[in-house]
């Protein structure tokens, strides 16, 4: 089911409180069931309404031979602020030399290999498909 549809639920439920005679899930109603989910296991975003402030993302790119400095990115998510949350992806075209580095420094890093050869247009794109992040930054690593 879409958000959307979801959200129509939400709204249909809110105009009248469900109830139920029974605590089997087979026995409750749809409009039920997801206000008993929307009530216990939705996080405060999605029950207070949209996020205020805008999700973002830093994407690596490193073609095949190039690395990135760790002091680099990690200079580039201090400038997004310590308190925002910034989802950093990391696209290599073939096997990285040296990213170990990288990985201690970033947490939470998502590393996205593709096959050696791999253009760095079609690495961003690759990365950009799966950023998360309403605003995205982009960063090149260098030539060896």
């Amino acid at each position: 089911m879409s958000r959307a549809g979801v959200d129509a639920i939400n709204l249909q439920d809110s105009l009248s409180a469900p109830t139920s005679a029974t605590d089997d899930p087979f026995n409750q109603s749809l409009v039920m069931q997801l206000h008993a989910l929307r009530t216990s296991t939705a996080p405060a975003e999605v029950r207070s309404g949209p996020r205020r402030t805008p999700r973002k993302s830093l994407i690596v790119v490193l073609p095949e031979n190039h690395v990135v400095s760790p002091d680099l990115v990690t200079d580039r998510l201090a400038a997004e602020g310590n308190d925002e949350i910034v989802d950093v992806i990391l696209a290599c075209a073939g096997q990285p030399l040296s990213i170990g580095a990288l990985q201690r420094r970033v947490r939470d890093l998502q590393v996205l290999l593709a096959p050696a050869g791999t253009s760095p247009e079609d690495l961003r794109e690759f990365a950009m498909s799966q950023a998360p992040g309403d605003i995205v930054t982009l960063l090149s690593g260098t030539p060896v």
